[in-house]
């Protein structure tokens, strides 16, 4: 890449996207913005039901039945995707954009073979030989840290592990070389040598300078690990953006991104007993039914009576922003601005 060239390589701006429930309608992703550089790993992290999967989905325009996306952008290598028809999408997805779904056995097709599954992404976007088709299927299984990918490639999704049915999900994110790779909750129920493992790969995706990767995770020790940059989430909103470095060095902005950092197993702390952890008291809200103004203020110790009624605003501070009243800026005089 030439120098002074633009390495954004991905940028959603002011994206929202409503479900009509039996409750009514539901704004799961709330006017959300971020942006994803070459050779950057960004995590998106916080608590069940806070639409870290949806943002993850509706990157490759994979929205719920009868959803609708009222406003936003989605940019891909400068490419409005929202803006594209079926089969322009089915060209980028899998090819220049893939994702790592959080179930391998469900995401896995149970009546055909690992080899006939991952062969037929190279079908449909190359025109290799069967041999050669093969031979690439075999050689991103090994990539894929997988042993005897020859026999794996002849197996059916029952007849692999939990960690083996995942590094196969892995080699299909990257069969066909993508430029974005989206993770959600790839280290799910696996043991922690294999978790360890599966995050060593997903780290050496975005080696290149010119991929990325979204990390989906609620694991804080998992997102340490790959990420230069954490995305909190928080009622289909997001409510930072910090590089990571900061942010696990208790420097998030956001109460709620300060209390899910303290919530982390903490160990014994020398005293032969596991330290109580703090908890986030309350619930997330349900989004049909949000509290008005700040939809933490509920849970927030600083809340006041205008977070209780108001929209906070975004406010920044170099490379970190919140959306709160009363983020926590090293200094007084941090410019605000409303993103």
């Amino acid at each position: 890449m030439a120098e002074g060239e633009d390495r954004t390589l991905l940028e959603v701006r002011h994206l929202s996207v409503l479900i009509e429930t039996r409750e009514g309608m539901i704004r799961p992703v709330s006017d959300v913005s971020f942006a994803i550089g070459r050779g950057e790993a960004v995590a998106l992290v916080g608590e069940s039901g806070s639409g870290k999967t949806l943002t993850g989905l509706s990157v490759l325009c994979l929205f719920p039945p009868g959803a609708t996306v009222p406003s936003g952008e989605i940019l891909f290598e400068g490419q409005d995707l929202l803006r594209l028809d079926a089969a322009a999408l089915r060209m980028i997805r899998g090819q220049r954009i893939s994702m790592i779904f959080q179930e391998p056995q469900s995401a896995l097709n149970p009546v055909l073979t690992i080899g006939t599954q991952i062969s037929e992404l190279f079908k449909s976007h190359t025109d290799l030989s069967d041999s050669q088709v093969r031979e690439r299927v075999t050689e991103r299984l090994r990539s894929a840290g997988l042993p005897d990918p020859e026999r794996v490639f002849k197996s059916y999704p029952h007849q692999l592990s939990g960690g083996m049915r995942q590094r196969v999900m892995i080699a299909m994110a990257i069969a066909l070389d993508p430029h974005l790779v989206i993770a959600d909750e790839p280290t799910t129920a696996l043991d922690p040598t294999i978790a360890l493992q599966i995050l060593a790969l997903l780290s050496s995706i975005r080696e290149s300078r010119t991929k990325g990767l979204l990390f989906i995770s609620h694991d804080l020790a998992h997102v340490r690990r790959v990420s230069d940059r954490v995305l909190v989430m928080y009622a289909g909103r997001i409510v930072e953006d910090t590089p990571a470095p900061r942010f696990f060095g208790n420097g998030p902005l956001h109460p709620y991104s300060r209390a899910l950092l303290s919530s982390r197993p903490s160990g014994t702390g020398g005293t032969g007993r596991e330290t109580p952890l703090p908890a986030i008291p309350g619930q997330v809200p349900p989004l049909w039914n949000l509290p008005p103004g700040c939809a933490f203020a509920p849970r927030c110790p600083r809340a006041d009576d205008r977070c209780r009624t108001d929209q906070p605003p975004w406010q920044s501070e170099g490379a970190s922003g919140a959306l709160c009243f009363y983020p926590d800026l090293s200094s007084p005089g941090a410019p605000q601005h409303v993103a």
